[in-house]
């Protein structure tokens, strides 16, 4: 069985480029079958992809004399396949009180922060999830209740993250590791069910292989049905998104959206979450946020600061800003970076001649590009204040920032942390709408101050 393990595990490597000629590969070795055996594997094939690799082992202190005896094994195990064995010990429980984690999830960062330090800008971390772990995962995920997401288990790869064990079993593992002559230790915690994972792996798997000796390949049938069904409503998500996107701003209009199949709008529901960054959301959230699309428009907090909005009909998601606003920033005549609410304003001063050699390349530059006289010793950058009007850029009109949100369907929670740059109540410049008509580059203009902005 081993030697069939073997040819599966170079297999999935090869299937998914999961090896390129000459990577480092940092490989997670706890002691265990599983990251023994993935040792051994890439160590005896480092040679043929000319890989050079190296062990890393985090001791998290919360096993006394066991989890020191594990050290010792990879220790040893590394010096006898002639390779570097990096050891990082971490007092995991005395970190997770002062950060609030769980132990789990402080132990789970500080083992890839540690791994990611050692791999450097181009390396791959390696570790031993199998088949096992992933059938255990996608019934974990059905348990508590999961979309189509949870069913596909733990993926192949991410990013820089390899699992060249995850199409072999446990059992395959350590039948590996017996025909190989691989010692490796058994962590006693993975045999108490104080753990929801525990109680699945000792209590439930059990079961399910009395019904079916080979359930994991069944699981993974399902998961692999289920990744193409969700790569076929991504796919559709994304065409509704680019049609429903909003001209000239930002979010998605609801009238489009609610349109749709109720499962793609789900996909596009996620799809904007994940944009914005927010991954902590949960199947209410998406149920709620569904309404609010297609029935009734407001405003819901998520988990870790982020927002969805459905106000004036336009579906956006962001992350709520924690910092104060700040104001007053004047500008000084010279090349400068300003800094407020997350965001960075680079002001550049151009000759005229420096602008229009680059204005002709690029005709877009000249939304935001402010005639130097208009630049004042009382000129701020800073967030909207009342009395502020603002005359856009070749309108012939001139309207109160209240009055041009409401028109652009910026929702109210967004406004306070729009950019202008003023005089007095004057805007001169709008994030996003560029520069007003009285401070537009002209016939005359000897100077031009440019204005980007790029979101930290």
């Amino acid at each position: 069985m081993s030697s069939n393990a073997a040819e599966i595990i170079l297999k999935t490597v090869r299937e998914n480029n999961m090896i390129s000629y000459g990577d480092r590969i940092v490989t997670g070795v706890s002691g265990g079958a599983d990251s023994m055996c993935l040792l051994h594997f890439l160590v005896s094939h480092a040679e043929s992809f000319s890989a050079k690799i190296i062990a890393a082992h985090v001791n998290h202190n919360l096993r006394g004399d066991e989890a020191v005896r594990d050290q010792k094994l990879v220790e040893k195990y590394c010096a006898s396949l002639g390779i570097k064995c990096e050891v990082l010990s971490a007092d995991i429980n005395s970190i997770s009180e002062k950060t609030g984690e769980s132990c789990e999830e402080c132990g789970r960062r500080i083992r890839y922060e540690f791994f990611e330090k050692l791999c450097g800008k181009n390396g791959k971390i390696a570790t031993a999830h199998t088949l096992s772990d992933s059938a255990e995962t996608v019934i974990f995920n059905a348990v508590r209740g999961t979309g189509l997401k949870g069913l596909t288990g733990i993926p192949k790869s991410r990013e820089n993250i390899i699992r060249p064990l995850i199409g072999i079993t446990r059992s395959q593992v350590e039948e590996y590791c017996k025909e190989n002559s691989i010692i490796y230790v058994t962590d006693s915690t993975n045999l108490q069910n104080e753990y929801n994972r525990n109680k699945i792996r000792n209590i439930a798997v059990p079961v399910f292989r009395e019904i079916n000796s080979s359930f994991e390949y069944s699981i993974k049938r399902l998961s692999d049905i289920a990744a193409d069904y969700l790569n076929l409503a991504d796919s559709l998500a994304s065409e509704v998104l680019e049609k429903a996107a909003v001209k000239n701003g930002i979010g998605y209009n609801c009238s489009y959206l609610k349109k749709c199949d109720k499962t793609v709008l789900r996909h596009c529901i996620i799809k904007v979450l994940t944009e914005a960054g927010c991954s902590s959301y949960e199947e209410r959230h998406i149920r709620l946020l569904q309404s609010m699309v297609t029935e009734k428009y407001g405003v819901l907090e998520l988990p870790k600061g982020f927002i969805c909005s459905t106000s004036q009909g336009i579906l956006r998601a962001y992350k709520k800003s924690n910092e104060n606003t700040q104001n007053n920033i004047l500008f000084s005549k010279k090349d400068s970076e300003f800094i407020i609410n997350n965001q960075k304003i680079i002001v550049q001063y151009l000759t005229r001649q420096r602008f229009d050699e680059i204005a002709n390349i690029n005709k877009l530059l000249l939304k935001n590009a402010v005639d130097c006289d208009i630049i004042r010793c009382e000129t701020q950058l800073r967030v909207r204040a009342d009395g502020d009007r603002f005359r856009p850029r070749g309108r012939g009109v001139t309207k109160t920032l209240r009055k041009l949100f409401n028109e652009a369907k910026i929702p109210a929670e967004k406004r306070n942390e729009i950019l202008l740059i003023a005089n007095g109540n004057q805007v001169i410049w709008l994030d996003g709408f560029g520069v007003s008509q009285e401070a537009s580059v002209k016939d005359g203009t000897k100077e031009v101050v440019l204005i980007s902005k790029k979101d930290l």
